[in-house]
């Protein structure tokens, strides 16, 4: 189950995770550490063409930092946003600082060295959950659990 948790999109809204999501189905990609980026990467192209083909999806970057950061958030947003020119992409990253352990226990995660590639709902009811960078079974697993 995905936790309740206050998320902020690099460009600049608040909104409360999962209830506020855009999609009657969300694809999350929760990244737990800075190196997790290309693992996140691997999975942006079929994320889009999923989300092009299914109007109730909607597809996300988490990024999950522990809430002793949260401090200096606007430095660490603003460096991420920085880096991405994409107005699209910038919207649908959200930042989470929180509890990373309360997260990982939500998702019955045993640990955060990989990233958790996640489809639920608003109501945070974990449809399919994937560890680690895109491969070929898991994206066509992750096509079934999208087409069901």
């Amino acid at each position: 189950m995905l936790v309740a948790v206050e998320a902020h999109s690099l460009d600049g809204r608040r909104l409360r995770l999962p209830s506020e999501l855009e999609g009657e189905r969300n694809l999350l990609a929760v990244a737990f550490q800075r190196r997790h980026q290309s693992d996140v990467d691997s999975w942006l192209e079929q994320f889009a063409e999923l989300e092009r083909g299914n109007r109730d999806l909607f597809t996300y970057e988490v990024p999950t930092i522990s809430r002793r950061w949260a401090p200096v958030r606007g430095f660490i947003d603003g460096g991420m946003a920085a880096a991405i020119a994409d107005p699209k992409a910038r919207a649908r990253t959200l930042t989470v600082y929180t509890d990373v352990d309360r997260v990982r226990k939500g998702l019955c995660l045993p640990d955060t060295s990989q990233i958790a590639v996640v489809l639920c709902d608003r109501d945070g009811v974990v449809e399919w959950l994937v560890r680690g960078p895109s491969t070929a079974v898991a994206a066509r697993q992750l096509g079934v659990a999208i087409n069901r």
